[in-house]
């Protein structure tokens, strides 16, 4: 009798703590779970590859893949509350959730706070990377085909504006940089230029190199037509008096070209009063240079910028479709079957367990 007691008694313990909550769940899930429709897309992130140039490489090519960086960025703004805040604005996802149509244990409270809507949002939205291909699989549950569908579709297409945006801001920065620096380049090689133009207008000279070069052949014509000045004057005063004509007149011609001669040196050499052509050469020299360094600095700046813009032509990125949301056929949830093995095979674990801890401290205290 008393074993019989003992049965009956562990199987009423069986049926309260086993059958009973497994018989509930199957209850809930097939007599007053709301039935809900998943809405499936996959999409990726693709970059422009543009037309192959010599500065081009291949690699570059190639490196137009796409990145586990991309597919996290496309998950993370899906999943955020400015992605929340959108749907709820074009859709109310608030009133379709906490409807009353909606069975009391799925349904989200009318006045849930934000925190607790996006909780529930992110319940019930999916997003999830291919850890090879890196294609994003969005999957959003409702409880209603079309608004899941709905809710999927803007999903996508949201995250495709926020992609073209952010890649185009970060383009049109780099690309206004590197304007930027041609235009001040620019405006270098032009204040150069200009210098140059007015140093050959201060001295009325195009080249003073080729002024050098001229006065010095001038100066050595004339200590030419000096040396023969002179040894005439010796000739002439060999045989003639020193107040002769042809004596005074070869003297004045002398003297001539001495002057003529300190005149072209001074010149060339400069005085306290003037600059002479060395220094002139000089501020022609540092113009020179000016202009040179300004002009390789404004064919560096164009070089980069239109290596910018190739660059930030094949890192242009574009959110791709791969599969249009779709429209449920058939409820995903509840899993009546799932669910109901799931909660029996999960409290038999349990019971045998806590069968097991209760029997252990029995023999203990026996």
């Amino acid at each position: 009798m008393t074993n019989l007691l003992g049965q009956q008694g562990k199987l009423l313990r069986y049926a309260l703590l086993v059958v009973l909550p497994t018989l509930a769940v199957l209850a809930y899930n097939g007599l007053i779970a709301s039935e809900g429709y998943v809405s499936r897309a996959h999409v990726m992130i693709e970059h422009d590859t543009p037309v192959p140039t010599p500065e081009l490489a291949i690699g570059d090519l190639l490196g137009s893949a796409p990145s586990k960086v991309d597919a996290l960025l496309v998950k993370t703004f899906m999943e955020s509350r400015a992605m929340l805040e959108y749907l709820e604005q074009e859709l109310g996802v608030r009133a379709h959730f906490s409807s009353e149509q909606i069975d009391w244990w799925s349904r989200l409270p009318a006045d849930a706070s934000r925190e607790r809507l996006l909780k529930y949002f992110l319940d019930h939205l999916e997003v999830t990377v291919d850890q090879e291909s890196f294609v994003v699989e969005v999957a959003f549950t409702a409880f209603d085909p079309g608004f899941a569908q709905k809710v999927a579709d803007m999903l996508v297409a949201r995250s495709e504006t926020f992609v073209n945006d952010v890649s185009h801001h970060l383009a049109r920065e780099q690309l206004a940089f590197i304007e930027g620096e041609v235009e001040r380049a620019q405006q270098k090689l032009k204040k150069a230029s200009r210098d140059m133009v007015e140093l050959q207008r201060k001295y009325e000279v195009f080249s003073p190199e080729k002024e050098s070069e001229s006065a010095g052949m001038v100066i050595g014509g004339l200590m030419q037509q000096l040396a023969q000045q002179q040894a005439t004057l010796k000739a002439l005063e060999s045989y003639m008096n020193p107040g002769a004509q042809q004596v005074v007149e070869a003297q004045r011609k002398i003297a001539a070209l001495k002057k003529q001669i300190a005149e072209q040196r001074a010149e060339l050499v400069g005085s306290d009063d003037e600059e002479g052509l060395n220094e002139l050469m000089l501020n022609y020299q540092d113009a020179e240079v000016n202009l040179n360094v300004a002009t390789e600095v404004y064919k560096s700046a164009i070089g980069t910028l239109e290596m910018t813009r190739l660059e930030t032509a094949r890192k242009a990125k574009y959110l791709v479709s791969l599969s249009a949301p779709s429209l449920a056929e058939e409820a995903y949830h509840p899993r009546i079957a799932y669910w109901t093995l799931t909660v029996f095979v999960f409290l038999n674990l349990a019971y045998f367990v806590l069968g097991l801890i209760i029997a252990t401290i029995q023999d203990h205290r026996e």
